[in-house]
């Protein structure tokens, strides 16, 4: 039992001394219990040579490390009492064997089904272990025979596993152990001469603890796709082959763009000129303009009809343009539609922090008190939005009134709505 707790207390200290990889956790430690039972031979004349082996209790831990989802290294730790009889009890033996070996582990399931997410896996094991010795073996004829001994053994491992969690896993196992020994009964003389070496065949039950795969996965939990380098690999290139498609739509984009700012300097006179562009009070320079323009005219101050020859389809696919914010007639309330206009607005605003917006609400071609401020108090609302619910800062919106010249033929609600102008600074 003392070995046992020191073999214990040594893998806690290897497993803490030995780092992480970044990406995924790798260790697990599991205690198992069970039970051994012995194979071997003995000579014995006039008697049957057969002995009966009695089960025995086993207990034991294995420290793996994962090396991919499928491979691993796992050292292990056993305690086998080993007790057998010939079937007329003049011989008997009671064997205290500690044996500890490195397995290579393999995940059958997880080889056989690469993307699998069963929570039940098939798991095998094949190591090189060292083993020691003491054994009392009691002959009436011969008296006691005391002795030790070491030997070399080769376990043959099947496991069958349920991920209880991330963490925790439960499961059974079976070993086959050969050694190169054949006197693990403690008498050489009785032995029959060329037969095979004593054998150990160990049932155990267990349950895992994956360490650190709480904060990161653990590889016994990920399919391979996830992990191995080469799929990785194509995955990047994949994502490389996207990024240079969308390198040619912003080309494109820009291009757009350019073609839109030139149209927009050539109407920057024509709107000087418009009565309700006239009175800014602030005579920044405009860098955009109301950007769901649905028609290609403006009206002078007479209401005569000004032709412009644009190409209003071009404009539509700028893709920085926002729409106007319409509200109901002698409202101020925001709706569904208006809120989604809004949120245009703050991207736009929030993407470039450089540039300021103009808020310009219309109430009705009225010139009065009333239809005034019903227009600041639209115009105002929409700051408010932006402000307090975008968090957009306040010295980079302005919000004015203005009056607008209905036109034949258009929808009424228009004339109650704000218009966003951008300006740059």
């Amino acid at each position: 039992m003392k070995r046992f707790l020191l073999f214990v207390s040594v893998l806690i200290s290897c497993m803490t001394a030995y780092p992480e990889n970044k990406g995924f956790s790798r260790w697990s430690f599991a205690p198992e219990y069970g039970y051994n039972q012995f194979d071997g031979d003995i000579k014995a004349v006039g008697i049957q040579p057969v002995p009966a082996s009695a089960q025995q209790i086993t207990y034991g831990a294995t420290l793996e490390y994962a090396l991919s989802p499928i491979w691993g290294l796992a050292l292990d730790y056993y305690f086998l009492p080993l007790n057998a009889k010939n079937n007329s009890n003049t011989i008997r033996i009671n064997t205290d064997l500690y044996t500890s070996g490195l397995n290579l582990t393999a995940n059958l399931t997880r080889m056989l089904f690469p993307q699998t997410t069963s929570k039940i896996y098939f798991n095998g094991g094949i190591g090189l272990g060292y083993s020691y010795y003491s054994f009392n073996s009691a002959l009436p004829s011969l008296g006691t025979n005391l002795k030790n001994g070491q030997a070399y053994s080769i376990p043959f491992t099947l496991s069958l596993e349920y991920n209880l969690s991330k963490a925790f896993s439960l499961g059974s196992k079976v070993q086959y152990i050969a050694f190169n020994k054949d006197d693990l009964e403690g008498v050489s003389s009785l032995n029959f001469k060329g037969n095979s070496n004593d054998f150990a065949g160990v049932g155990t039950v267990f349950l895992r603890y994956k360490f650190n795969s709480t904060k990161k996965n653990h590889l016994r939990n990920v399919k391979q796709n996830l992990y191995y380098p080469n799929e990785g690999l194509e995955l990047a290139k994949i994502n490389n082959e996207k990024i240079n498609k969308l390198d040619l739509v912003i080309t494109k984009l820009e291009g757009i763009v350019n073609y839109q700012n030139s149209l927009l300097d050539s109407m920057s006179v024509l709107l000087a000129n418009d009565p309700n562009v006239a009175g800014n009070k602030n005579n920044h320079e405009i860098k955009a303009v109301k950007s769901n323009i649905s028609q290609n005219r403006l009206s002078d101050s007479n209401g005569k009809l000004l032709k412009i020859n644009i190409d209003t389809s071009s404009i539509k696919e700028y893709s920085d343009a926002v729409p106007a914010v319409y509200f109901n007639s002698n409202q101020i309330e925001l709706d569904d539609k208006a809120l989604e206009a809004i949120s245009k607005i703050a991207i736009k605003m929030k993407a470039d922090p450089s540039i300021s917006a103009e808020i310009r609400a219309y109430s009705n071609n009225v010139n009065n008190d009333a239809n005034s401020l019903l227009s600041q108090r639209r115009s105002d609302r929409v700051k408010a939005e932006l402000v307090n619910y975008w968090k957009i800062p306040e010295k980079r919106i302005i919000s004015n009134s203005k009056r607008l010249v209905n036109e034949p033929g258009l929808k009424s609600n228009l004339s109650s709505r704000c218009d966003i102008f951008f300006v740059k600074l």
